[in-house]
C-alpha cells in the first residue's frame, strides 16, 4: 500500500539506513582519535573534549535520521536532507545537514508566495524509528497555489500529540515566524512576546541551541543562560536543550542567582511586593549604595617624617569625589582613592611615599570611606522605607523581594558575581524591576532573548509594558527589538477563543493569538453543590484522566487542601509537580503557579473566585493562564455560573 502511495518511499529508507550507517563510521572514526598524540597539554585536553562531545551527540536518540528534504530551483539543484545533526560520508560530503546550519532555513520558511530559492519540500513521517510516509509541497509549481502556505498535516498531527509532562524539541515542526525569532542575530536584546501556545519557551530554548552552533567558541567561553520562573517549570524543559545536543547551557530560577544568599523565613504581601520590587527602590538603593561615604569637617594633619602635611575637608573631599564619579561597583572606587593621593602627594610634596609613611591618612580615608555590606545596606534601607516590619539585623525575616535587593546591593558595592555571553529569561513579565536588573546583570553585553506574555503578567510587581522592562533588563540601551509571535499552535482554536474574551479585562495591550488547531470541543462547565465541590471536581478529574492521563487541576490556592482529599478518596494524590509522576499523581496548582506548563485535559475550579469582574486585571491574567494550559480539553467545575465576560459573544 505504501508503496503505491509513497512511490518514492523505498529510496529514502535506504537513505536513511545509508545516513545511520555513515553515522555509525563516525562515531568509529571519533573512538579511533587517540589525544595522546597531542603537542601539548592544552591540544590534548582540547581534542578530548570536542572528541567526548562529538560522540556523544552522535549516539543520542534521532542521530543520523533527517525529518525533511529540500531541493534547490533549477536544473540539479542540490538536494540536501534536513535533521538533528550533522552526518556526513567517509569523504566528509553532509548526508543530513544540522536543523540549525543556514542552509537548512528555507525548510522552515519557504512559501509559494516566497520559496526562498527551492523547487520542492518534503517532510517525512516517523514512527518509531521506521520512515512511514512524506508529504511533498511543489514550491516552483504556478498551478499549485496552496503549496507551502498553511499547516502541513505531519505537522499538525505532531503538534497535537499527546503530552508526557516533559517539553519537547520541535525541530521538525518549527514555524516560519518561529524561524526568524531562533535565527535572529546573537548581539541584540530580543523581546518575543506571544499569547499562550505560541511556543515561546520552545523558541527560546531553540535558540539558545541555534546560537550555541553559531556562535560556539564564544559561546561556550562565556556560557549560555536560561532563567525558568521555578523549578517546577525547569524540570518541565530540563530535556530540552540536551535533546539538542547542549549539555553546557545552566538553566536556574532567578533567584538561584542572587549573591550573596539570606535565609528567606518571610512572606510579603502584594503591597510591600510591588514596593520592594519597584523602580524607586532601584534609585533608592543606588543612593545609599554611596551615602556612607562622609568628607572629614575639620583639617587633617598628618606626620610624615620631621614634617607635618595638611588636608584640608575641601582636598579631601575632592579625593573622594573623583572616585566616586568614576565608574564601576563602590567598594573598588573606593581603592582608588589610594592613586590619586599618590599623584597629589608627589605633586605637591615630591614625595612619593606618604600612602606609606602615613597611617593616619590610610585610616581616615578608611574611616571616610568604609567597606560597605551589601546585606547590612538592604536591612538598613528596609527600615528607613518600612520601618521594623518583618524584624531588623539578625532578627529580620528575610523575603524573595528582600533576596533581589541584596543581589542589586552586592553588584552596585562589589560587582555582579558571574556572567554569561547570552541569557534567556522566560516568563519575563512577572518579575519586579529589582528581579530584571538582577537578571540584566548577568549578561554585561546585552545579549539576551526576553520570552513573555503580558496578558499572563499576574505577580504585583510584574510588568505591563516592554518599554518600561527594559529600562531595568537592558539598561545600557543598546540594540533592542521586539519580536510578537501571533500564531498559536497549542491551545485548539474553541478553548483560545473563550480564553481570548478576557484580554480586554487584562489592562494591557496583548495582541490576540489565533489557532492553527480549528477543531477541538468547547470547555465545558459541570456545577459543583457549594458543600460537595471536592467530590465533584475528583469525579470530574477522575473522567478527564480516562481520556487524557495528562490532566492537571487548577484552582484558588484556598481551595488546594480540600480539593487533594477529595482527590485521596477515590485513590488519587495531589502533587505540585510534572516530573516523574506515579500512574495516580495528578498536578495541582493555583494559576499563578501553572504558568508556562501544558496538560492534554485541564480542570479549572471556580473561575468566579479567580476572576471576580471587569475590574480584576489580575484576575483576568490568571484565568486567562489557567484556561490557556489545556493543549486537548478544557473543563469547568463551579458553585457559581461562570464570569459573563467568558460567555459574552
Amino acid at each position: 500500500m505504501n508503496a503505491d502511495v509513497f512511490p518514492e518511499l523505498p529510496a529514502e529508507q535506504a537513505h536513511l539506513r545509508y545516513s545511520r550507517a555513515c553515522r555509525d563510521r563516525m562515531i568509529e572514526r571519533f573512538s579511533r582519535v587517540d589525544p595522546e598524540g597531542a603537542a601539548d597539554e592544552i591540544t590534548k585536553e582540547y581534542v578530548e573534549v570536542t572528541v567526548a562531545e562529538a560522540l556523544e551527540d552522535l549516539r543520542t536518540p534521532g542521530a543520523g535520521d533527517f525529518f525533511g528534504r529540500i531541493r534547490e530551483e533549477g536544473p540539479g539543484g542540490d538536494q540536501w536532507y534536513i535533521g538533528r545533526r550533522h552526518i556526513e560520508d567517509d569523504a566528509h560530503d553532509p548526508v543530513v545537514v544540522d536543523w540549525r546550519a543556514p542552509i537548512a532555513a528555507p525548510f522552515y520558511r519557504a512559501t509559494h508566495a516566497d520559496p526562498f530559492g527551492l523547487a520542492h519540500r518534503r517532510r517525512f513521517t516517523m514512527v518509531d524509528g521506521d520512515l512511514t510516509a512524506y508529504l511533498d509541497e511543489q514550491l516552483d509549481d504556478p498551478d499549485h497555489e496552496a503549496a507551502g502556505s498553511g499547516i502541513p498535516d505531519p505537522v499538525l498531527a505532531e503538534i497535537g500529540a499527546a503530552r508526557t509532562g516533559a517539553m519537547r524539541e520541535i525541530v521538525a515542526t518549527i514555524q516560519a515566524e518561529q524561524d526568524v525569532v531562533i535565527r535572529s542575530p546573537l548581539d541584540q536584546c530580543l523581546v518575543v512576546q506571544g499569547g499562550p501556545g505560541t511556543g515561546k519557551t520552545a523558541v527560546g530554548l531553540h535558540r539558545a541551541a541555534y546560537l550555541l552552533f553559531e556562535h560556539r567558541r564564544r559561546l561556550v567561553r562565556d556560557g549560555v543562560l536560561v532563567v525558568g520562573p521555578n523549578t517546577v517549570f525547569l524540570d518541565y524543559i530540563g530535556n530540552v536543550l540536551p535533546s539538542l545536543g547542549e549539555r553546557s547551557v545552566q538553566q536556574r530560577t532567578a533567584l538561584d542567582l542572587c549573591v550573596p544568599k539570606v535565609e528567606i523565613t518571610g512572606v510579603d504581601g502584594d503591597d510591600l511586593r510591588r514596593a520592594k520590587g519597584s523602580p524607586e527602590m532601584l534609585a533608592a538603593l543606588e543612593a545609599a549604595a554611596t551615602r556612607h561615604v562622609t568628607v572629614p569637617m575639620e583639617d587633617l594633619r598628618v606626620p610624615v617624617g620631621a614634617r607635618t602635611i595638611t588636608v584640608t575637608p575641601d582636598e579631601f573631599a575632592q579625593w573622594l569625589y573623583d572616585a566616586l564619579d568614576a565608574r564601576g561597583p563602590v567598594n573598588k572606587r573606593r581603592d582608588s582613592v589610594k592613586g590619586m593621593v599618590q599623584r597629589d602627594m608627589l605633586r605637591r610634596y615630591g614625595r612619593e611615599d606618604v600612602w606609606e609613611k602615613a597611617p593616619a591618612l590610610r585610616a581616615a580615608i578608611t574611616k571616610a570611606w568604609p567597606t560597605a555590606q551589601p546585606i547590612r545596606l538592604v536591612d538598613q534601607l528596609l527600615v528607613e522605607h518600612f520601618g521594623s516590619a518583618g524584624g531588623r539585623g539578625k532578627r529580620r525575616a528575610w523575603t524573595v523581594a528582600d533576596q533581589f535587593l541584596v543581589d542589586e546591593a552586592n553588584s552596585l558595592l562589589n560587582g555582579t558575581p558571574f556572567t554569561f555571553g547570552h541569557v534567556v529569561v522566560d516568563e519575563s513579565q512577572d518579575h519586579s524591576a529589582v528581579a530584571l536588573r538582577c537578571i540584566g546583570r548577568r549578561s554585561p553585553a546585552g545579549s539576551m532573548t526576553v520570552l513573555g506574555d503580558l496578558a499572563q503578567s499576574t505577580t504585583p510587581a510584574g510588568q505591563q509594558d516592554w518599554a518600561e522592562a527594559m529600562r531595568w533588563l537592558a539598561p545600557g540601551g543598546g540594540d533592542t527589538q521586539v519580536a510578537h509571535l501571533t500564531i498559536g499552535y497549542r491551545v485548539p482554536g474553541p478553548i483560545l477563543d473563550m480564553a481570548n474574551r478576557l484580554l480586554p479585562f487584562t489592562a494591557v495591550a496583548a495582541e490576540a493569538s489565533t489557532s492553527v488547531r480549528l477543531l477541538g470541543e468547547p470547555p465545558s462547565l459541570r456545577h459543583a453543590p457549594a458543600g460537595d465541590l471536592a467530590v465533584v471536581v475528583a469525579a470530574e478529574v477522575q473522567a478527564v484522566r480516562h481520556r487524557h492521563h495528562n490532566t492537571g487541576l487548577v484552582a484558588p490556592a484556598a481551595r488546594h487542601e480540600e480539593l487533594a482529599a477529595g482527590l485521596a478518596a477515590i485513590g488519587l494524590t495531589a502533587v505540585d509537580r510534572v516530573h516523574n509522576l506515579a500512574h495516580d499523581d495528578v498536578p495541582l496548582f493555583h494559576p499563578e503557579a501553572v504558568k508556562g506548563l501544558e496538560f492534554d485535559g485541564v480542570v479549572v475550579v471556580n473561575p468566579h473566585e479567580v476572576f471576580t469582574g471587569p475590574a480584576d486585571a489580575r484576575g483576568a491574567r490568571l484565568l486567562y493562564v489557567a484556561m490557556t494550559r489545556a493543549v486537548q480539553t478544557l473543563h469547568f467545575v463551579s458553585t457559581a455560573p461562570l464570569p459573563p465576560e467568558l460567555t459574552a459573544v
